[in-house]
């Protein structure tokens, strides 16, 4: 009996972590408008290619799982409950990508153009 209650305190712990991560994340409603800004983080240049390639990754994870036969609940088994585990991965998935696009969208509001600089004293000369 203790170990069931190990086990249960470890997966409860893990998916406390999870919640918080996405909680940092932004993960929720404001995801919604996050999805617009996966064209602009794939394409930009600053983005480094390790979290472009955690987003690449979580959505082929989801895909292939969710067409996949192979599942941790079976829905053969156990009916509407063997869509848990789909869901699961699904909200994986997506915790990734609105975690990696707060990210981004935090670099580029701390990033200050390139093109500006600041702090230049400068005089201008009259010819005349």
């Amino acid at each position: 009996m203790e170990k069931i209650i190990k086990v249960v305190d470890m997966l409860l712990d893990g998916l406390k972590k999870v919640l918080v991560r996405f909680k940092n994340a932004k993960f929720g409603l404001l995801f919604i408008i996050n999805i617009f800004k996966i064209p602009d983080f794939m394409t930009d240049s600053r983005v480094s290619i390790i979290s472009k390639l955690k987003v690449i990754f979580s959505i082929a994870v989801a895909i292939l799982y969710m067409v996949s036969a192979i599942d941790f609940i079976p829905e053969m088994i156990t009916g509407v409950f063997g869509m848990f585990d789909d869901l699961l991965v699904l909200v994986w998935c997506l915790g990734i990508m609105s975690e990696e696009i707060e990210k981004y969208k935090t670099m580029i509001n701390d990033r200050k153009d390139s093109n500006i600089i600041e702090d230049v004293d400068f005089k201008i000369k009259d010819e005349k």
